[in-house]
């Protein structure tokens, strides 16, 4: 997946089976929708400041010939514009390949007024091994000019197949629906061994034993999906385990090591949580409090027994996707809260779109706003109306430059964001992407055991990022891994003395990238749909062997053995850690 030359990169799909080049710089969109493209099932968008689109999307058509195809394309296209004609058609060879080429002129309305823009189009239809590729470029007849020409028909010389190796491996547990909690590995009924628990979209919580049978008390039942990921500890100091998460249908459950609810839960906020807790001794007596965020707005803290912990709920400006983070933010000897939201932007290019600024909220164990915060992150200007928006992404607290306090990382919308604890950038941020960040949960470490951290985190334009931490972009990277790695693991998984960095993938894969980009033997691990949870790294059966586990959009949770040696494992599990603190210490980095 390395880039060809200085110019290019190469993107690979491994779950379509096919590879190209594109110019470097050209801005990548892996979830390219079909409303906009006219197109069936896209794959992924190449694109030139706005002013040259390529598209590539795939479809299996196995008795239509590539005219029959391009008629059904031709009739999406009629519904998207005003006026439409086809300027030429012709039967080309790529690689091998038999194609149409056809090139349209389209009138489309503009997104404001009553204005149409003219766009010329080229689109190229092969058919190989049960699939169709449609490839369409796309631009203004103003800016369709020599250069958009190039980048095209380099981008077409380059197009060759590859092959696919859908071969499932390892052990799986079926459920009924996707799962989009990640799963968390914890001895919940103290036998020695970690227990798999994890939360579906059938609104069942889950536990598994090393040997896939069900805990007994489980799975326990809600009324809609539980996406916000389970967090483990003893809550209340009594020696047993609870099981935290909140739901779709607005509750926020803690069941006990049975299966049976707590004393004083669930609890009732006003929309859907989808938000992780954070379980963390707020009060310091000697218990831990729950952390999460809601959709309707608010922060919310409970002590173990269901009240509310004083000062909260704290409401902020728009719903919260986002996860809290737990630690000693401004270095008073308490516990703060991180956490992540948005609100409307108030000059007219924001409103008129509808677009948000980001917001990080730091507040204190009372519920009262550190200095310096909320922190609105950037707002949209004409330049670029993409906003700081922050979905799933959630912070990270961690001391990036060895000052002995605490910093705030968080995904944006539009980059990467470093914070002090006042609020400021930290020096070398943000850092802008080719693509959005916001539902792309980070990890750090120490990648390479030089006593140093990295911030490493998937992004919507299906490159990998690793930055030092001081901003700048680690030795190789981002690289293209042909899809969005939404949640990122690190772990020495191989014992080699450095952090592997694991992520899945909406090309239905799990991967492991070694810190010079390359693939790690026996990887990627194949799954039915996409993975959009984080893998979790545990010795399961206390044997001395590495596993992971991953949930997939299949509905499955995948088990694999994949190594019989490992070391240390700075980042194995979403939000770090079983409390989903989100806090990166000398102890959990090495």
């Amino acid at each position: 997946m390395a880039a060809a030359n200085a110019q290019t990169e190469r993107f690979t799909s491994l779950e379509y089976g096919f590879s190209a080049e594109y110019q470097k710089g050209l801005d990548v969109d892996v979830y390219s929708l079909s409303s906009v493209t006219g197109m069936e099932n896209p794959i992924v968008e190449f694109s030139s400041l706005g002013l040259m689109q390529i598209y590539v999307g795939t479809s299996e058509y196995r008795a239509l010939s590539l005219e029959r195809i391009a008629s059904q394309v031709e009739a999406d296209y009629e519904n998207l514009a005003v006026e439409f004609q086809v300027l030429s058609s012709t039967k080309e060879n790529v690689n091998g390949i038999e194609a149409l080429v056809n090139e349209y002129l389209l009138e489309t309305p503009q997104i404001i007024g009553s204005e149409t823009s003219t766009k010329l189009m080229k689109d190229v239809f092969l058919k190989e091994n049960g699939l169709v590729y449609h490839i369409s470029c796309r631009a203004d007849q103003s800016d369709y000019g020599r250069a958009n020409l190039l980048y095209f028909r380099n981008f077409i010389d380059s197009f060759s197949l590859v092959s696919i190796d859908d071969t499932l491996t390892g052990n799986w547990i079926q459920t009924a629906k996707p799962i989009g909690s990640s799963p968390a590995l914890a001895d919940i009924n103290g036998d020695g061994t970690l227990e798999i628990v994890v939360g579906t979209n059938e609104g069942n919580l889950y536990i598994w034993t090393k040997d896939r049978t069900r805990l007994k008390g489980f799975p326990v039942s809600v009324d809609d999906y539980i996406r916000s990921s389970p967090a483990v500890a003893d809550l209340d100091g009594d020696g047993r385990m609870e099981i935290a998460a909140g739901s779709n249908d607005g509750m926020f459950y803690v069941w006990d090591d049975t299966g049976s609810l707590i004393s004083g839960f669930p609890k009732l906020t006003a929309y859907e949580i989808v938000s992780s807790p954070a379980l963390a001794d707020l009060d310091e007596d000697g218990n831990l409090e729950i952390v999460v965020g809601s959709q309707d707005r608010g922060v919310y803290a409970w002590n173990s027994d269901g009240t509310p912990v004083c000062g909260f709920p704290v409401i902020t400006g728009y719903e919260i996707w986002s996860s809290p983070a737990v630690g000693d933010l401004d270095g008073d000897g308490h516990l703060d809260i991180v956490i992540g939201s948005n609100r409307l932007g108030e000059d007219l290019i924001a409103m008129l779109f509808g677009i948000y600024t980001g917001q990080v909220y730091s507040i204190d164990a009372k519920g009262y706003s550190l200095t310096g915060f909320p922190r609105d992150l950037a707002q949209p200007s004409l330049s670029d109306l993409s906003g700081s928006y922050i979905g799933y992404s959630s912070p990270i607290l961690a001391d990036l430059n060895g000052d002995e306090t605490l910093e705030i990382i968080a995904g944006a919308k539009d980059g990467l964001y470093a914070l002090s604890s006042k609020g400021k950038d930290v020096r070398g941020f943000p850092r802008k992407t080719g693509g959005t960040l916001q539902h792309s949960l980070l990890a750090i470490g120490d990648l390479d055991d030089n006593g140093r951290l990295e911030i490493v985190g998937g992004c919507g334009d299906g490159r990998l990022y690793v930055w030092h931490d001081d901003g700048r972009e680690y030795s190789g990277f981002p690289i293209q891994t042909g899809g969005y790695v939404r949640h990122i693991t690190l772990g020495d998984i191989d014992n080699d003395g450095n952090q592997e960095i694991i992520g899945g993938s909406s090309d239905n894969r799990i991967h492991a990238w070694n810190l010079d980009g390359t693939e790690v033997s026996g990887f990627p691990k194949v799954t039915l749909d996409d993975v959009r949870t984080s893998p979790a790294l545990g010795d399961l059966d206390g044997d001395g062997s590495l596993e992971m586990v991953a949930g997939s959009n299949d509905g499955r949770v995948y088990i694999w053995t994949i190594s019989e040696s490992y070391g240390r494992l700075d980042w194995p599990m979403v939000r770090q850690n079983l409390c989903h603190t989100g806090l990166v210490t000398k102890e959990s980095a090495g």
